[in-house]
This record gives structure tokens, C-alpha cells and sequence, in this order.
């Protein structure tokens, strides 16, 4: 070779090493087509299942959503199968995941054995169920399914962590990660761990949407964040949850119990239904007060869906974003493999792969505004742009918390009666009814032990009671209670008649059928012997 021809050669190749790499994507730092227009963040990601049991609790069998159960050889306890994604460092060695990977990991929500073929099957047949059941209405096809499984994900399995601990992103789910992994692998890989456990029923793996199902699905989820936050790389400080449908309200009613979520996110989800917010208030935790944390709704068009049942909910600052052409389900996967499988769950509004991407970039301002109290992320969350997929936004600021039970008991043990008094007299500026009914029949209960002998403490707690529920049945039979315990027996026969007339029109959830006769029978036999 000549001189000159080794220089053209040499120049060529600095050439090719300095100037093209910016354009040359390694396979590592593809952006899988599944993702859309989806950005990552600086993490890669890394995904793994952890298979254990709660064995305080028996082993369920799995059961579809018509009910019919499928034996399971379990015996250990109940199956909890929890996916963790999260930030990752990759090495030559790291393998990224098909969908395919998620699918299988259907077949083993109950039985934690390898797969067959047998099995394998099974679980494609559950998705293909599944997704028929939520809108694909028999359209979605084995042969469909073929197609999304050869997807690339943008998770690598069983990656090294990278050092350091992240906040938490509770994300239960239906059935398997294939329901909602692109929004995880995305979220991780903006810097947070999250993990996926579907929340089961009390006696099959399909949950259950009532009290009983609640309470069950709460147990679920106290045990999986209690063994996520066993990991190295997770900041046990920094907490948030995420549902979608009635998974909403199973997340909040768990909040009113666990102080340390920090954040909460109704993904198009029943919180927002007045069904849903029965079922809440049948929970012994679920009261306005306990709810005290930030919550971002997305919501979309459904007659069962209104901000306006999430009203009482005064504690929380509430962001409120409306996609008036999505669905339940499209924010799930079902958005983005709409442009793979077209009407997958059914003809869409409009562009549902769009968004559910800004579903998905809101949600991350939002976890980054209150897990991390980023600035900018907080700007563009209360700033959020009525345009594109987004018809409306609104903040709903919320109220200063009351004290809790316990500092009220403690400030009365040494300030008395008084101090609840003036704190109620402070609070009442900003809020028309700073402590709930539940609260004041706890503190009632709790005075009647060796801290009220004569009655005037009850007494003079049920008048802040009335001051704020002056409609309400059982305030007024309690006030007439504590009134005749104190001598004030025109004041009592006053509030025993009001009580009365209340309890035709009342409709508060503590007011069973069986209370109701009971009250009645209790102010009769009071205004009789008022008036001997």
C-alpha cells in the first residue's frame, strides 16, 4: 500500500471511529418499537421475579374471571409472584427480554414450577381470554398473540443493580406483567424500582371487588411492599402507588392504614366511582383524614366516573387530567398494541398509543415531584398542557391535616378539653369539618375510660360534633345523650326529637337498618321517661 493510500486509509478510519458513533445505537440502547414515541430516562433496566409465599395464609388456586378454578399442587402458603424492574447497570452478557417472557409469567402466578408446553399454553390462553373479556370481544386471536410475543421489551433480565437505592413504585396487576410492563420498564427507567403483584381473592387468585375483597387485597399488598423493600436498592422512605381500575381503591385503602406511601395515582380507576367509594367506606380505616397524601386521577369518559367522588378526599392535593378518547384499558399495554393488533380490546376513540405515552410521562412528573421534590417535574405537573390527548387538568389543593388521634389524646392528657377545643376552633377557618364522625364517636370511646366521670368532656366534644354535622342523626342522639348525663334535660328532649326526625333521611353508612331500630327504640324509651 502506498504512502499515500495508508494516509486515505487512516483518515477513513478516524473518520468512522469520531464521527459516527453519535448516530450508531448499540442493541443495549435500542428503543423497542413496543415503547412508540416513549423516551427512557438515563437507566437501563433491569427485570426479575421474585416466586415466595406468605405462609401466614393457605395456598389458593387460580381461577379465571368466570369463576372456574384450576387446581394448584402449592401447598406451601399463598403464592405471592412479585416482578421488580429496576435501574441497571449491562454487561456484554445481558439478555433483553422478549414479551414472550411476561406472557409465561401468567402460567405461574399459582404454580411456581418451570414451564411445559402445556402450561405455557395455558397462560396464552388466559391472556387471549383476558383480553376478549376487556373489549376484544372474541377478536383477539392465537395468531395475534403471535405477534405481540416477538416484541422486544426494554428490560434485561436479572441485570446487576445499580448501587444505590431508589424510590418504590407499587404497581399492581391483573394477572401478569404483560398487562403493564412498557409503563414499569418505563418508570425504572427513570430511576425507581417498581413492583408488580397481582392482588388475589380470599380463597382463589382472582380478586374480589367488596369489603372483604379489599381487606384481602390490602393484605396482598402489605406483604409485597414489605418484601420489596427488603431489597438493597430500594429507598424504604420514598414510597408511591399506582392503580388501575378497581386496583385504585385497593392502593388508597392500604394508604389509610400505611402512613408511609407517599404518593398515590388512580390510573382511569373506580376510585373515581361512587361504587367504589361504598366499598371504601365499609373498610374500618377508610375516613377523609387518612387520605393525606398527593393523588394524580386520569380519568376518561365513563358514566360510573366523576371527580366529584373524590371531593371528600379534602387531605389530598388532587390532580385531576381528563383524556377524553382513551379507555380503562388503554393505559395498560392494550394503548400501545394498538398499533400492532388494531382494535385489540375494541374500535378506539382516538390515538390511544399517544395517549397512554402522556399518561405515562404525567405520571413520572408526578412521582419525581413528591419522591424526589423535583422542581422542574413539579412545573410541568401543575403546569400540564390542555392539548393532544388532554382535555382538562385542574390541581385541587389540599387542606392542612388535623392533628392525629394520637397527639389529640396525649394534648388532652395534659391540656385538657381545651386544646381540642381551640384546634378545632383554628382548623374551622380553612375547613368546615376538620375531624370526621368516625372521630369524634373514637374519641368519645376512648374519654369513657377513668378520663370524663360527669360527662362534660363528652359533652362539650359532641358540641364541636354538631357545629359540623348538624344533619347528622347520630351526632344529635349523642349530643341528647351527653346532654341529659350533664342535667340538661330541655337541651336533651330538643336533640332526642331531632335525632328522630333525622333518622327517616339519613343515609350515612354507619347507619345500618339494625342501628337505626335501635336508636329509635333507645330515644322513644328517653322522651317517655322525659315525660313522666
Amino acid at each position: 500500500m502506498s504512502r499515500l493510500n495508508m494516509f486515505t486509509y487512516f483518515a477513513l478510519s478516524l473518520l468512522v471511529l469520531f464521527s459516527f458513533p453519535s448516530n450508531l445505537i448499540s442493541a443495549s440502547d435500542e428503543i423497542p418499537e413496543m415503547w412508540g414515541e416513549l423516551r427512557p430516562g438515563s437507566y437501563k433496566v433491569g427485570f426479575r421475579t421474585i416466586f415466595t409465599y406468605d405462609l401466614s395464609r393457605p395456598a389458593v388456586p387460580y381461577s379465571d374471571w368466570d369463576g372456574k378454578l384450576y387446581p394448584t399442587r402449592e401447598t406451601k402458603g399463598r403464592q405471592m409472584q412479585i416482578n421488580i424492574w429496576y435501574p441497571a447497570k449491562l454487561t456484554d452478557k445481558s439478555r433483553r427480554l422478549d414479551f414472550r417472557h411476561y406472557l409465561d409469567l401468567t402460567a405461574r402466578q399459582t404454580d411456581f414450577r418451570p414451564l411445559d408446553k402445556a402450561r405455557r399454553a395455558f397462560g396464552d390462553a388466559q391472556f387471549i381470554y383476558k383480553t376478549n373479556a376487556l373489549g376484544g370481544g372474541g377478536s383477539f386471536t392465537r395468531a395475534k398473540l403471535d405477534t405481540l410475543k416477538k416484541l422486544k421489551t426494554n428490560a434485561f433480565e436479572n441485570a446487576v443493580p445499580v448501587n444505590g437505592e431508589f424510590p418504590l413504585i407499587v404497581f399492581p396487576n391483573g394477572g401478569s406483567p404483560a398487562f403493564q410492563s412498557i409503563m414499569c420498564e418505563y418508570f425504572a427507567s427513570h430511576g425507581f424500582v417498581v413492583a408488580a403483584v397481582v392482588l388475589k381473592g380470599r380463597e382463589a387468585s382472582t380478586d374480589e371487588v367488596s369489603v372483604k375483597g379489599f381487606e384481602t387485597a390490602i393484605s396482598d399488598l402489605d406483604f409485597a411492599v414489605g418484601k420489596t423493600l427488603e431489597l438493597p436498592n430500594v429507598d424504604n422512605t420514598k414510597i408511591c402507588m399506582i392503580g388501575n381500575a378497581n386496583t385504585s381503591s385497593q392502593i388508597v385503602a392500604y394508604h389509610t392504614r400505611n402512613q408511609n406511601v407517599d404518593c398515590m395515582v388512580s390510573l382511569e380507576g373506580g376510585l373515581l366511582s361512587a361504587f367504589e367509594q361504598r366499598i371504601l367506606r365499609g373498610t374500618p380505616f377508610y375516613d377523609p383524614q387518612a387520605v393525606n397524601k398527593p393523588i394524580l386521577a386520569i380519568y376518561a369518559p365513563h358514566p360510573s366516573i366523576d371527580p366529584k367522588n373524590i371531593e371528600h378526599l379534602k387531605y389530598s392535593t388532587r390532580y385531576l387530567a381528563h383524556f377524553p378518547k382513551m379507555s380503562e384499558f388503554h393505559f395498560l399495554n392494550y394503548g400501545p398494541f394498538e398499533r400492532f393488533v388494531p382494535g385489540i380490546i375494541g374500535k378506539p376513540k382516538g390515538d390511544v398509543a399517544y395517549g397512554f405515552e402522556r399518561g405515562a410521562e404525567l405520571c413520572t412528573d408526578f412521582f419525581k415531584a413528591h419522591l424526589l421534590d423535583d422542581s422542574l417535574s413539579m412545573a410541568r405537573l401543575t403546569k400540564t398542557a390542555v392539548t393532544g390527548p388532554i382535555d382538562s387538568f385542574e390541581t385541587k389543593q389540599g387542606l392542612p391535616v388535623p392533628p392525629s388521634m394520637t397527639n389529640l389524646k396525649d394534648a388532652f392528657t395534659k391540656q385538657g378539653i381545651e386544646h381540642l377545643e381551640t384546634t378545632y376552633s383554628k382548623l374551622k377557618k380553612k375547613d368546615l369539618t376538620p375531624f370526621s364522625i368516625s372521630f369524634y364517636n373514637d374519641m368519645k370511646d376512648w374519654l369513657a375510660w377513668k378520663k370524663d366521670p360527669k360527662y362534660t368532656n363528652r359533652f362539650r366534644l359532641y358540641q364541636l360534633a354538631l357545629d359540623s354535622y348538624p344533619n347528622s342523626a347520630t351526632v344529635n342522639y349523642y349530643v341528647a345523650y351527653f346532654a341529659s348525663k350533664t342535667g340538661k334535660d330541655k337541651l336533651a328532649a330538643k336533640h332526642n326529637r331531632r335525632a328522630l326526625d333525622l333518622l327517616e333521611t339519613d343515609d350515612s353508612p354507619e347507619l345500618t337498618a339494625s342501628r337505626k331500630a335501635q336508636m329509635r327504640e333507645a330515644i322513644k324509651k328517653r322522651l317517655d321517661e322525659s315525660d313522666k
